[in-house]
């Protein structure tokens, strides 16, 4: 089974006009061949989403290729 890491990411929302935060739960999945897991955003919770009339959050647009603290290059 895969591990599953939320982490809370800080950015500029374009929305609100100020910096805020969500909540970003990352998927860990194996890619064939390699030896380091590759993580993605799997879910998001935000405060405001159900009012934000963006498509696509530039808070997970930006997030990390990988969860904060996990330290893979």
């Amino acid at each position: 089974m895969s591990k599953r890491a939320p982490a809370i990411l800080y950015g500029d929302c374009p929305y609100l006009k100020k910096r805020h935060s969500i909540i970003a739960v990352y998927q860990e999945t194996r890619i064939p061949g390699k030896a380091v897991p590759h993580y993605h955003v799997q879910e998001t919770e935000c405060d405001f989403a159900d009012e934000c009339p963006l498509k696509k959050c530039p808070l997970v647009e930006n997030a990390p290729k990988h969860p904060p603290g996990i330290g893979l290059g």
